[in-house]
């Protein structure tokens, strides 16, 4: 297998690895207890401990999602109850949480960096490429509506990324596929910064034709460069992103045909200001986001030339924001934003001779704003009671006003370190510019008429520290998506139009279980269960009913780790667009990791999939096609680290 091979060519350096001195990580050194009361913000935006809020949240350390094998952000999400990772079939990487499914574009979660938004507003997608991993120091997750503090795209919930501001240190990883990768990261009073690069000539991508006899066969090159600062002067901070990636994608049938690359240039800046006013603190946001795009495309009609699909995108974004706490039991928020986005003209450009094909999506610049006006107030009625309730309310000039966007919640504790929970969100997400303009016959159409879609969300939870070394967190839900903006077919050859589905219903439970098992060991396992439907069907397709997380690790030594993982991914349903019914089977992932550490040298080698699992992933868009191909087989990474 050319796996083993790849083995027998990195163990030498990382025999060479573990002869040298290494760093001594601190992830077996933190007790239960610091791991689960780990202080949040995302879900309030006050700091609070993880178990008394009266919200529900997940948090990854750094120091976990190493040990899990998770070699980028999208692979850490992924070991979270509930959270599925997909490929779409045009290159992007989608998550769903508890079945509210993406589609094309992963635009259903808001994905933040230190407590602000980063995405792009022609897809309205989350792309998690903006920072090096490397530089996270922890992700706060919440895996439910979040509209009243945070506004459109947080259908399904939000993703925070809080990054680190110590630490300096240069990371080398070489493995399968020939990839290639190198971070920086260095820090100094008041100011971080980071990098890395990635290239990987991709595993193969293969499979059954499509619905046009078109073989699903593509080599998955992915190259992928970005760079992080992070400036924190008296009274400010400065956040600034610039990512690139290439990455092959397949394509929209019948008339934009697969093989081309799909090429994106992403900046995001965000200024904030903050000054203690009256007993409170006054904030100031100020961000600005802006994204190139260009897909290749092997041939296009009416002369079957090759054809470059490019689009510019901007989002410039204003926010006021006052805090107080009144008194040791009360506290709230007063704010209001503004936003402004621009879509440039997004055209066809024939690679022949650089003319514009007149079948380009839109041809024209589109335009909107969006403002806002919010509050939250919490209150501790009693030394065991904490609630919260908020409301939100937008007004966007193309799509009308949002309503009263409400959440509300308590956190009780029954007995020392036991909480019963209690949360009704609200959340929305506006249509984007790709979803109400594009016009392009054959393949898909806009629709200027679209509303935004809707969730409601009722979670009943409990979180419950059993004794000094195990933790256990249970939730049950209740969803129900209104007003879905998704695609159906025409009837026009395999023509999509974008519409306002019925939407669906979903309900499940979610179960997190942490035990330091000795002194050397520990596991988390986490499990979750959902069913429901589509309103227009007796099934909710193309999400997974179940979904079980096993992470055990072990100190062999005081400088030598063991870890395992497992991921299992049980069955899908789907529902192509005749209405033909079908299942998808599930699938299992292994990863086995060992890490060597003392001093200022540390060594990974990873092994992936290591049962040569093969797996597919559902095609949730065009209906056509029951499922894609899945991820990379059995495959090998040596990751060596200096600290410095």
């Amino acid at each position: 297998m050319p796996e083993l091979r790849l083995l027998k060519r990195l163990l030498p350096f990382l025999a060479i690895s573990l002869a040298a001195n290494a760093h001594e990580t601190d992830y077996f050194d933190l007790s239960l207890t610091e791991l689960i009361e780990v202080e949040i913000y995302t879900a309030s935006q006050e700091h609070e401990k993880a178990s008394a809020s009266p919200t529900i949240t997940s948090v990854i350390t750094a120091g976990q999602f190493q040990q899990w094998g998770a070699t980028n952000l999208y692979e850490a999400l992924s070991f979270l109850p509930g959270v599925e990772l997909n490929e779409s079939y045009i290159g992007y990487t989608v998550l769903t949480f508890r079945g509210v499914t993406p589609g094309l574009y992963n635009n259903k979660a808001l994905f933040m960096i230190n407590g602000q938004p980063v995405y792009e507003s022609q897809f309205g997608s989350s792309n998690l490429e903006y920072i090096p991993i490397e530089m996270v120091e922890r992700i706060e997750v919440v895996r439910s509506p979040a509209s009243v503090l945070y506004g459109s795209n947080t259908v399904s919930g939000v993703v925070n990324v809080i990054t680190r501001e110590t630490g300096n240190q240069v990371s080398l990883t070489y493995g399968s596929y020939n990839q290639r990768y190198i971070a920086v990261n260095h820090h100094e009073t008041n100011f971080s910064i980071s990098a890395s690069s990635l290239r990987d000539d991709g595993y193969a991508y293969g499979g059954t034709n499509d619905e046009q006899g078109f073989p699903i066969n593509l080599d998955y090159n992915n190259a992928q460069d970005n760079i992080f600062i992070d400036y924190r002067p008296d009274n400010w901070r400065i956040n600034a992103s610039y990512f690139q990636t290439e990455k092959s994608k397949l394509g929209l049938s019948p008339n934009l045909i697969h093989h081309g690359d799909n090429r994106f240039d992403a900046l995001h800046l965000s200024i904030n200001h903050y000054q203690d006013i009256a007993e409170g603190t006054l904030n100031f946001w100020l961000r600005y986001d802006t994204n190139d795009k260009a897909m290749d495309a092997q041939t296009f009609a009416p002369n079957n030339n090759p054809i470059t699909n490019i689009n510019s995108v901007g989002r410039l974004s204003a926010e006021i924001q006052y805090k107080q706490v009144i008194s040791h039991s009360s506290s709230y928020i007063i704010g209001a934003n503004h936003e402004e986005y621009k879509s440039d003209p997004m055209l066809f450009i024939d690679q022949t001779d650089g003319s514009i094909n007149p079948l380009s999506p839109y041809t024209e610049s589109q335009k909107y704003h969006n403002s806002a006006i919010y509050a939250q107030y919490k209150y501790q009625y009693s030394n065991k009671l904490n609630t919260i309730v908020g409301l939100r309310t937008e007004n966007n000039n193309d799509t009308g006003s949002s309503g009263l966007i409400p959440k509300l919640g308590m956190s009780y504790e029954f007995k020392p370190q036991n909480y019963l929970k209690f949360l009704y969100s609200e959340a929305f997400r506006a249509p984007v510019f790709l979803e109400k303009y594009i016009d392009l016959s054959g393949v898909v159409l806009g629709d200027r008429q679209l509303k935004s879609e809707t969730i409601k969300t009722i979670e009943v939870g409990i979180s419950s520290k059993l004794n000094t070394n195990n933790q256990l967190d249970i939730t049950l839900y209740w969803l129900n998506l209104a007003d879905e903006i998704t695609r159906r077919p025409t009837g026009n050859n395999s023509e999509t139009e974008y519409y306002n589905a019925p939407g669906r219903k979903i309900h499940g439970i979610e179960i997190e279980y942490k035990s330091i098992l000795t002194p050397k060991s520990r596991i988390d396992i986490n499990t979750s269960y959902k069913d429901g439907k589509e309103k227009i069907f007796n099934s909710a397709p193309f999400i997974a009913n179940y979904t079980i997380n096993i992470m055990y690790s072990y100190k062999i030594t005081s400088n030598f780790n063991l870890s395992l993982s497992n991921q299992t991914i049980g069955t899908k349903d789907y529902i192509l667009t005749d209405n033909s019914e079908g299942k998808i089977s599930g699938y299992n992932l292994t990863n086995i990791i060992l890490n060597y550490q003392k001093n200022n040298y540390e060594t990974t080698l990873t092994l992936k999939n290591i049962f040569d699992e093969d797996y597919t992933f559902p095609e949730p868009v065009r209906r056509n096609i029951a499922e894609l191909p899945g991820g990379p087989g059995a495959s090998v990474y040596l990751n060596f680290i200096y600290h410095y």
